[in-house]
Order: C-alpha cells, then sequence, then structure tokens
C-alpha cells in the first residue's frame, strides 16, 4: 500500500512539471471588441510581460473574473503588461470568439487556440489559468487570477497581481504557481 501511495505521489507530482516551461513565439487569428478580424502575437515582444488568460465561454467562474480580469488589465497596461485571453475549447468557432469579446468588453485580444494545442502544451486545464511570461516567453507565473472561485470576496489573495507587481518591478516572483479554481476546459 506504501509502494502504491509513493507511486501515486510522484505521478501526480510528476504531472505538475509536464507544462512547458516557455510559450512560442507565434502569431494566431484574434478576436477583438470592434469585431474585426486580427491576428496578434501570443508573447508581446513590445511588452515587459504578457498575460495569458485560458477563457472559457460556458465556465460560470470565468464570467465571474470578467470584470477583474478588465480592472488588471487597466492598471497593469501602462505599466507594461500585455494581455490575451486564449480560447481553446472546441465548443466555440471564431464567430463565437468574437462575439464572446464583444459581449465580455475584453480590452485585449482574444486569440484562438486551434484544437487546444496550446491549452495541452502550457498545461492549462482549467478556465481562468493564467501565465505571465516575459518577453523571451519564458513563464514567470501560473495558476489562478486569485483564490475565488465563482463567488468572489474583497478579501482573495490576488495571485496574479501579485506576480504582476513583482514581474514588473523586475523581482523574481515570490509565488511563481498558484491553484485555479476555475471550470474544466472542453478539450478534446
Amino acid at each position: 500500500m506504501r509502494h502504491l501511495l509513493l507511486s501515486v505521489f510522484v505521478l501526480v507530482a510528476g504531472c505538475a512539471t509536464h507544462a512547458a516551461a516557455t510559450v512560442p513565439s507565434t502569431t494566431l487569428p484574434a478576436s477583438l471588441t470592434d469585431g474585426a478580424p486580427a491576428e496578434a502575437k501570443l508573447v508581446d515582444p513590445a511588452a515587459k510581460v504578457t498575460v495569458l488568460e485560458f477563457f472559457s465561454a460556458h465556465c460560470p467562474c470565468q464570467a465571474q473574473h470578467d470584470a477583474r480580469l478588465r480592472a488588471l488589465h487597466d492598471r497593469y497596461a501602462p505599466l507594461g503588461a500585455s494581455f490575451r485571453a486564449v480560447s481553446s475549447e472546441e465548443s466555440l468557432d471564431r464567430a463565437g470568439e468574437a462575439k464572446e469579446a464583444t459581449r465580455r468588453r475584453y480590452p485585449f485580444p482574444l486569440v484562438h487556440d486551434e484544437g487546444g494545442q496550446l491549452a495541452r502544451t502550457l498545461g492549462a486545464d482549467y478556465a481562468t489559468y493564467t501565465l505571465v511570461v516575459d518577453p523571451q516567453g519564458r513563464v514567470l507565473y501560473r495558476g489562478g487570477i486569485d483564490s475565488d472561485k465563482r463567488d468572489l470576496h474583497d478579501d482573495a489573495t490576488p495571485y496574479l497581481a501579485n506576480a504582476l507587481d513583482d514581474a514588473l518591478a523586475d523581482r523574481p516572483v515570490r509565488v511563481p504557481e498558484a491553484k485555479t479554481l476555475g471550470c474544466a476546459l472542453q478539450i478534446h
């Protein structure tokens, strides 16, 4: 029994390390709030850091965090952070992504992850899974936006804001990984 538990622990602990440590430098189709077709570099080379937030149109946790994401964008974009929402689920086509970007009033692109390949590579299993990456694509932070799930509280631990504060101040991110509280991404 002890060996079985140890094997399960090693398997689970090993899974956390399978996510890529760098984000590929690529350009993807994107949707903007004005509905115009666009493309966006996944990692913005002009930004000090890029935030990638894995998106789900059906997840109530996502819907609850939309306002927080917009607020984080408004706070950190002037300081050098570039934001992208990443749509990896098969249930949403490009037209649906454009509608969602507009409906949610995202001030940043919603990029299309064909077949969920990027989500798989980067270990994104849940909506609101977020990465902070440097201009070379190195992952500085991975995890949730904050410690809330569906019901938002004023005293939530602001994981993403804390990571951005550190990264934009050229400090090592004190908490480079945190738990993500969102719906499982529907990737097949």
